[in-house]
């Protein structure tokens, strides 16, 4: 904890000295400084049309730079204003207003301003005033995102965007914890991610983007936002758009918070003797003898069960008992119940007639659950932890009155720790796959160790050096080895993103509504490893119940001491861009139009080809007196994963949209005060071909081999032949929608989407193997044919009952379904019960056998006369207490023929959904959000799930497995009969195929604002606590109770929860 206060110093002390520098650079030039001088003192509140508080609104003294900023709940305090001096209200998007004199309390409410509001709305290349957007948009706003203390922007989103899935099923690793995103589900057997932008540039670093840094998140999702993008639009976009800074006073605004982390899901504790019951219940159900006595049971329970206290060897038998009848909780021993995790910001902005700036300072360092030994003990740090500093700084410069510039500077330094395991298992310092494998490794021993094991460490009074660790299951390492006596392995990265743009304004040189605008961007990433690896000897624990005695065998290994080794890359991108643009009106003609040319060159300096892509797009908008709607749009661009003959496409789109509330019949309704309905069709494209690249090209292959002179030397084959005609992934697709607003506090949006997804690049199944070339060399082709359709539907209720009190409500709903048309998939013969098994059914659907829970033992075989007389199985010999399944195609066998569709896809789930809720209440405010996913399956297996691995497993629903008593008690049955096996019940059925649809509490936060009145004399503007909860809780219909539904397995790092402590003081 002391290490972490002194890095929090440390990052703060640097953040003092940029802001010292910003201050220097752009505050001292507004000029002097308001001379204090007698005045009064106004307070007030201000709320905007909805009658929402609106916080940072700027409240200035015209023609100075004296001048304050609301709080959270919209309310100021401004001292020192002179008799006779204006006030200003303002804030971007709403139209200015001046303080009448003569009072001292105000509350003033802001009317948008249509024409700046509008234009606010982020669109492919550019914005769009936000009345004639056409287009399936979603926005999330920078408010939103800085609620929550997820350190990844991606984990942020999960809930918050209509038809936008994200799913952090890469478990809750310090610096590993990202998500995984689909846009309205997927329609591809390939590359299923959207499009991400960072200021108008692909940046694939969104997890370092730190939540304060954001103004505003556009989603794009259908054909009319994402066609400009051609070929890289297919799965939908995401548009990030970074803060700017705004004229006036330079307002300082400071946040931290601490929390407390734990696991979300957590297996149940099983004591040594608990096992020993089960272990013997496996064995008795498969035939063979109980491995451990009444007696030996007994001792478990009590150790020390049959000992004389009066013994003179007493205490040396109470501690060979205790070690030999021990009862571990590996779990526990080795991942702590919590840990750690701090954040710390510090931004500045404000503005002058030249510059506008934004500067932010962001820290966060989050802790692992792993139980390691003292750094200062090892000499190394194994733990796993993520330690990010990230600054930005925008600066927009007013050159002239025509001529503006903006400059945008990102970077960040990460620090990614974890235990190591280098070449020990055939991996280099560089490979990430390997070190997540062995946390794999730790997670798993964790939870199947058995609890009877001594350990983990040696006791000298047994035979052994005290402090070596023991190996489990004659495997050449443990748990405790992997967390403390490896060694450790850093992942650093450095990134610098820097982006110049100048926009010129021709509207008096040329024409009136004219301009061009140009942008360069050049990225930089640099990764290095360093790895410290080591190896010790190691010994295994005998344990002999006859004597009760324990004893130790040394496995003899190669050691080494602590060995350093380090690896380095960099890759860098170069963006360009052009644009020319137009935007007038005539009378109660709008129009707008922009042409853009852009390309990009991405390299690297490891062993990989340079990336390009160019193109150009163009828009054209035209609206007739803010009522009927036109937009067209056109992408021409290229991908050079394609022949020379195949890279370059078009990509056109249009959409209509009419805003029937402007129409006579309903202006000024006082129940519909707004309407629009709207509608779009286009093509957009996707080259994202699942990691292969040049795939016209013939793979040509190298091998080892010898000569015939006996010397080493190297073949050469013929792989994977090339496909000169390939190409992109077509998407065609069709959106419908309107938008609804009633009593001016309750609004609805819905969109109705088609997508059909055609030459989709796939293998081809369907040619015979012998036709003497394999498969696996057989050239892709553009066969494939996915369809998706859906809908979603967002509506939202806010109201400001009186100064003092406001309710917001907000919920969305995502609904969507596809089916694999073609696949090249060959047909079956007419004797299983589905010919086909993926064309005609969802991208990853689960297939199993149907368990028949309405045969007379419920499922079960109760006897084994039951299974006598009962169909044969293909896969195996059942027992007593095995699944009973169906025979679906009625041929007498129960085999693979019989496999059926279960559930829904095990890869994209078909629904998503958040509600969020808050309120404020005299500078109390509190807000939650729920997150959800359904129509969503898995199939759950394999270790840490089943039983019978290694000696046996046991959690909470194999406590429970079928018994003879237990079914005539009519007592809990919640698993087969447990076996020490795999068994014909562990196979793909409708008992391990689950439904993984949940309920998430994602975040809430109560937060107080203290009253302005006793902060302004120290020149504080507000200062808000709170405290908050991510991922408290989760409800969901797993029959596997200690796995959190939304990891994809069960022995990653699981995800995490915490509860947070903050503050924010804005001055």
């Amino acid at each position: 904890m002391h290490e972490q206060i002194k890095k929090v110093a440390s990052c703060l002390y640097s953040v003092k000295t940029v802001i010292a520098a910003v201050l220097m650079l752009f505050v001292v030039g507004t000029g002097t400084a308001f001379a204090q001088q007698s005045g009064r003192t106004i307070t007030g509140k201000v709320l905007d049309e909805n009658n929402q508080p609106m916080p940072g609104v700027t409240i200035i003294i015209d023609g100075t730079t004296k001048g304050t900023m609301t709080g959270p709940d919209g309310t100021f305090v401004l001292e020192q204003v002179p008799a006779g001096s204006t006030v200003i209200v303002s804030c971007i998007g709403y139209t200015n207003q001046v303080l009448p004199e003569g009072k001292s309390d105000y509350q003033i409410k802001l009317v948008p301003d249509s024409e700046m509001l509008e234009e606010t709305v982020v669109v492919a290349f550019g914005q769009q005033k936000k009345i004639s957007v056409t287009g399936a948009i979603s926005t999330v706003a920078s408010a939103d995102l800085r609620k929550t203390t997820s350190t990844r922007l991606d984990n942020a989103l999960a809930g918050r965007v209509t038809g936008l899935t994200s799913m952090q099923s890469g478990g809750g690793q310090p610096g590993v914890d990202g998500a995984t995103m689909y846009l309205r589900g997927a329609a591809t057997t390939n590359g299923k991610s959207p499009l991400i932008l960072v200021d108008g540039v692909e940046r694939d670093n969104i997890r370092t983007v730190d939540m304060n840094e954001v103004e505003s998140i556009s989603v794009l999702k259908d054909a009319s936002a994402t066609a400009l993008y051609g070929v890289q639009g297919a799965n939908g976009v995401i548009l990030i758009q970074t803060r700017k800074g705004q004229k006036g006073k330079a307002q300082l605004s400071i946040s931290f918070d601490q929390s407390w982390t734990s696991f979300t899901k957590e297996p149940d504790r099983l004591h040594s003797w608990e096992y020993c019951e089960l272990r013997n219940e496996a064995l008795s159900n498969d035939g063979i003898d109980a491995e451990f006595s009444e007696e030996i049971i007994a001792k478990y329970k009590n150790p020390l069960l049959g000992l004389d206290p009066t013994s003179p060897d007493y205490d040396n038998q109470v501690a060979m008992r205790k070690a030999v009848y021990c009862d571990n909780d590996f779990y526990r021993m080795y991942l702590k119940k919590n840990t750690p995790q701090s954040r710390a910001n510090v931004n500045i902005s404000g503005g002058t007639d030249f510059v506008n700036y934004f500067v932010n300072v962001g820290y966060i360092h989050q802790g692992g659950n792993l139980n390691t030994e003292s750094p200062d003990y090892l000499g190394y740090n194994p733990q796993c932890y993520m330690d990010r500093l990230s600054l930005r700084s925008n600066l927009d410069f007013h050159i002239t009155k025509s001529l503006t510039a903006s400059l945008n500077i990102a970077s960040y330094a990460e620090n990614v720790n974890m235990p190591a395991v280098g070449a020990l298992y055939g991996g280099n310092p560089a490979a990430d796959g390997n070190q997540q494998w062995m946390i794999t490794d730790l997670i798993y021993q964790s939870q199947t160790i058995l609890p009877i094991s001594p350990g983990p460490t040696t006791d000298s009074r047994f035979g052994a050096e005290s402090g070596a660790f023991i190996g489990y299951n004659y495997l050449d390492r443990s748990a405790f080895e992997i967390i403390n006596r490896r060694g450790f392995h850093t992942n650093k990265r450095k990134n610098l993103n820097t982006q110049f743009s100048l926009n010129w304004d021709l509207s008096e040189l040329v024409t009136k509504g004219l301009s061009i605008t140009g942008m360069a961007a050049y990225d930089t990433y640099n990764r290095g490893i360093l790895e410290g690896l080591k190896q010790e000897q190691f010994y295994y624990a005998n344990v002999d119940y006859k004597n009760d005695s324990l004893s130790y065998s040394l496995h003899e290994r190669e050691t080494f001491p602590l060995t350093m080794s380090s690896w380095r890359s960099s890759n860098y991108q170069l963006y360009v861009q052009g644009s020319v643009n137009y935007a007038r009106t005539f009378g109660k003609h709008n129009v707008t139009g922009m042409v853009t040319a852009y390309r990009k060159f991405w390299e690297t300096t490891a062993a990989e080809i340079p990336y390009n892509v160019i193109g150009t797009a163009a828009r054209a908008t035209y609206s007739f007196d803010d009522r009927y709607l036109v937009e067209a749009n056109l992408g021409y661009n290229g991908s050079e994963q394609f022949a020379p003959s195949k890279r370059f496409g078009l990509f056109p789109s249009a959409s209509l949209g009419w805003i029937a509330s402007n129409e006579s019949f309903l202006k000024d309704n006082e129940y519909i005060t707004w309407l629009k309905f709207r509608g779009s069709y286009g093509l957009v494209g996707n080259d994202s071909m699942g990691g292969y690249r040049f795939l016209f090209q013939d793979n040509i292959e190298v091998g080892g081999g010898t000569h015939v002179s006996g010397l080493g030397g190297h073949t050469i084959s013929e792989g994977l032949l090339g496909n000169k005609s390939i190409t992109w992934e077509l998407s065609k697709k069709m959106n419908l929608g309107f938008e609804i607003g009633l009593f001016k506090d309750f609004r609805i949006n819905f969109d109705y989407f088609t997508e059909n997804r055609d030459q989709i690049l796939i293998s081809r199944q369907t040619i015979p193997s012998f036709q003497g070339v394999s498969s696996s060399y057989i050239p892709k082709v553009n066969m494939g044919v996915v369809k998706n359709h859906g809908y979603e539907i967002e509506a939202s209720y806010s109201h400001s009952f009186n100064k003092d009190f406001s309710l917001s409500v907000k919920g969305n709903f995502g609904f969507n379904d596809n089916e694999v048309v073609e696949l090249d998939e060959p047909m079956r013969s007419e004797e299983y019960a589905y010919e086909y098994r993926t064309e005609g059914f969802r991208l990853g659907q689960a297939w199993g056998y149907l368990i028949d829970w309405n045969s007379p033992g419920k499922g079960y075989f109760t006897s084994q006369e039951e299974i006598d007389n009962y169909y044969d199985y293909g896969f195996g010999v059942p027992r007593v207490g095995d699944f009973v399944y169906k025979d679906v195609n009625g041929d007498g066998v129960i085999d693979d023929k019989d496999l059926s569709p279960i559930g829904y896809s095990t890869s994209i789930p078909g629904i998503n959904y958040g509600v969020t809720l808050g309120f404020n209440f005299k500078g109390i405010d509190f807000n939650v959000l729920f997150s959800g996913l359904g129509r969503y399956s898995k199939y759950y297996s394999g270790q840490g799930v089943v039983e019978y691995t290694k000696s046996g497993t046991y959690f909470e629903w194999t406590r429970h497995g079928w018994t003879e008593e237990r079914y005539n008690n009519g007592d809990k049955i919640s698993y087969p009969a447990i076996s020490t096996a795999q068994t014909v019940s562990h196979t793909t059925n409708d008992f391990f195929i689950q439904n993984r649809s949940f309920l998430r509490l994602k975040n809430i936060e109560l937060g107080y604002t203290l009253p302005s009145r006793f902060l302004s004399r120290a020149g504080v503007n507000s200062v808000r606590v709170y405290v908050s909860g991510q991922n408290l809780f989760v409800w969901d219909n797993l029959r596997v109770t200690h796995l959190d539904p939304e990891q994809n397995n069960s022995y990653g790092y699981p995800i995490t929860k915490n509860v947070s402590l903050g503050l924010n003081i804005n001055f």
